[in-house]
């Protein structure tokens, strides 16, 4: 377009020169330059108007994909928007249902705390109770201390007392086994057993058969013994009679055995209180017959042996039984 106005120009330029004056011509040509300058102008405003179309054209696509973009955006953003209400109700509803459950808890709770506190007083009262009862047994125990400190102090003392009179047994035993020493060879046996001194003696010793008086023999034995008795008032005495199974045929007052070990017993129970200040309390005769044997009686050595009075000496025990009571 430029070009023809160029052309249209100088063609009016040259058809006119040949027929107008100078002065128009100078007219027109400062109009046409002035038309070349506005059109300069207008060229130039409109490759400016060019290029801003081309911005705004790239404007308008990045506006359009920024719309684009922000559609994309927003359907994203509801999405989530819905989404997030969907949890909204679902978190609504678990806080309704979490709701109930504290209700229904507390109302359990509630009734388990009433429990608990019964459970609680109940145990505050057995406690009260067992602590009375433990209070009692301390002192039960303290009373049953004592009181077994007081048996363990009369046990020391029974204890002592029984070592007391198992020294006096045995002092007494050495003392008869002295006294008789001479005697031994000749139908005496002394032993020790629980607790007493046995003091066997023969019938060869003491008596001729079927006989209740005692020989001289024997009596000089039996005052040994008696010796030893008057020195020690705290040793009680037995005396038994024994005899073999052979029966008696029956004379005088002696009737059999049983008669026989009586009358032996009581003889050498007066022998011994004879002349000597041992008091009749403390002997005591008894007869046991043929029932206690220390052997056979089959055999002459068996009866033999079985023919004997035995003199128990056995220490008082009074102050035993004291301690014990």
């Amino acid at each position: 377009m430029r070009k023809k106005v160029l052309f249209l120009g100088l063609a009016l330029a040259l058809g006119l020169s040949s027929c107008v004056s100078k002065k128009m011509y100078q007219s027109l040509d400062a109009e046409n330059s002035d038309n070349i300058s506005k059109l300069q102008t207008q060229v130039k405003e409109n490759l400016g108007l060019r290029s801003e179309v081309e911005t705004l054209k790239s404007e308008l696509l990045a506006s359009k994909k920024q719309l684009a973009d922000n559609i994309a955006d927003k359907k994203t953003i509801e999405d989530e928007n819905e989404r997030i209400r969907q949890q909204i109700k679902e978190l609504n509803k678990d806080i309704e249902d979490c709701n109930l459950r504290y209700k229904q808890s507390l109302a359990t709770k509630s009734e388990d705390l009433d429990k608990l506190s019964q459970d609680l007083l109940n145990a505050r009262t057995s406690l009260n109770k067992r602590a009375s009862e433990l209070s009692d047994k301390e002192a039960n125990f303290e009373a049953l201390r004592a009181e077994f400190a007081l048996k363990e102090k009369k046990l020391q003392e029974l204890q002592d007392a029984l070592e007391a009179k198992d020294n006096e047994v045995k002092a007494i035993h050495k003392k008869i086994s002295d006294a008789l020493l001479g005697f031994k060879d000749k139908g005496l046996n002394i032993s020790l057993k629980d607790g007493r001194v046995y003091v066997s003696m023969d019938e060869k010793l003491l008596f001729k058969s079927a006989s209740w008086e005692v020989g001289k023999e024997g009596v000089d034995a039996l005052k040994e013994i008696a010796k030893v008795l008057e020195l020690n008032p705290d040793i009680n005495v037995m005396v038994e009679g024994h005899t073999d199974n052979i029966p008696l045929s029956g004379k005088q007052q002696v009737k059999d055995n049983w008669d026989l070990s009586v009358m032996r017993a009581t003889s050498i129970t007066k022998i011994l209180l004879s002349n000597s200040s041992i008091t009749p309390d403390r002997i005591i005769p008894s007869g046991r017959g043929e029932f206690s044997p220390l052997d056979s009686n089959e055999s002459q050595e068996g009866r033999a042996k079985n023919r004997r009075t035995e003199i128990i000496l056995t220490p008082k025990v009074s102050e035993l039984l004291q301690l014990i009571d």
